[in-house]
């Protein structure tokens, strides 16, 4: 049986969600060892997400931030644990452990697939000169032999100043998860846990953060007092949602989220950048139009006219909803396209067979046709 290593700094958020489900379908046919670090955001019982017959292995030394000493630690623990692990394949997730793999890894030896999940060079939170250092570190990182896997069109087309091979294969969600979630949210709202504010409501879920861009949706909400709007999540930034018709859940559980979001009509994600969000795959899956910012991966998934619309101003965002709402139809009919898209494109069984494809190119793949 061959042997797949998934080596990732940041095992939590999306980047969990990403290596569980890729674990999912591989370790039916291959040994699975992920390394690993953890993040605060990390759950403590996070292998109970996984099979049982996935390996972890703790990687000593890696940190987000960039920290020498603890870089060189993190290098030299990558390159033990290659050596005892044996892959026939190594996938590199996010930033840190793609420039850390790629440097202790001899890609003359062993087959590298490098999944950035968002570039740093793309974060906006950064000054121009630190992206710029960013986006330097991964164009001298890069190796002849190594595939980088965009997420979306966007990440692939950002890649092409930074990657001599890159493909894209589009994240997706676990259908299957996603109604063992909404049927408990179902539940949630029929017991009355979960009601509705009998206003017109629209939503937003995530982290209340920088990158969220909690100051825009606020905004809106300010510019439009007849409708609720509920922020689903919490963070250190509440204080910027002071508009009185905005409700801040706080952090709730998964399937009380997805009950939020299917008493909502509207989903509005004000992003100021994003690779592809997985909260905004289920919210379309659970067949919500969606409002989005102008970012990479929001107008990868989201298209103006189709299952709803791309906004770069506060005025834009305030005209669709208004607009939305004097229309119920439009929410409904976008709605359904919302949920199409992902049946047909962003799920984790499309994912599954471009992955199965590019295993058996690279010789390290069982018969595709037998793999079904």
């Amino acid at each position: 049986m061959k042997t797949i290593l998934h080596i990732t700094e940041c095992l939590g958020s999306g980047v969990l969600y990403y290596v569980k489900n890729l674990c999912a379908w591989q370790v039916k046919d291959y040994r699975v060892v992920v390394a690993y670090s953890t993040r605060p955001e990390t759950p403590a019982d996070f292998r109970k997400q996984f099979d049982e017959k996935v390996e972890f292995i703790k990687v000593n030394g890696f940190t987000r931030e960039i920290r020498p000493k603890d870089d060189l630690k993190a290098f030299l623990d990558v390159k033990r644990i290659v050596k005892k692990v044996k892959p026939d394949l190594i996938h590199l997730h996010s930033t840190k452990a793609g420039v850390i793999g790629r440097w202790a890894i001899d890609s003359n030896k062993y087959r590298i697939l490098y999944s950035p999940h968002a570039y740093s060079f793309l974060m906006e939170n950064c000054s121009e000169q630190k992206r710029a250092f960013y986006k330097f570190i991964e164009k001298i990182s890069d190796r002849k032999r190594v595939i980088t896997i965009a997420d979306i069109d966007s990440e692939l087309e950002a890649s092409k100043g930074v990657a001599k091979t890159a493909i894209c294969i589009p994240n997706g969600i676990n259908c299957n998860e996603m109604d063992q979630i909404t049927d408990e949210a179902e539940k949630l709202i029929k017991r009355g846990q979960i009601t509705s504010s009998k206003a017109k409501t629209v939503c937003m879920i995530g982290k209340v953060v920088y990158q969220k861009n909690p100051a825009l949706f606020n905004e809106v909400a300010k510019r439009m007092r007849d409708i609720h709007f509920v922020w689903i999540g919490g963070g250190p930034l509440e204080n910027e949602l002071n508009s009185d018709n905005v409700e801040i859940t706080g952090w709730v559980s998964r399937p009380e989220a997805v009950a939020r979001i299917m008493m909502s009509d509207i989903l509005v994600f004000t992003s100021k950048w994003e690779s592809l969000s997985i909260a905004l795959l289920e919210a379309m899956y659970v067949g919500k139009m969606c409002i989005v910012s102008d970012v990479d991966g929001n107008r990868d998934v989201v298209k103006n006219g189709v299952n709803g619309f791309v906004c770069s101003k506060v005025d834009e965002y305030v005209k669709h909803i208004e607009s939305a709402f004097e229309n119920p139809q439009i929410i409904m009919e976008m709605g359904a396209n919302s949920r199409k898209s992902i049946i047909e494109t962003y799920n984790v069984n499309a994912m599954e067979k471009a992955y199965r494809r590019l295993f058996k190119d690279l010789d390290i793949g069982i018969e595709v046709e037998n793999a079904y």
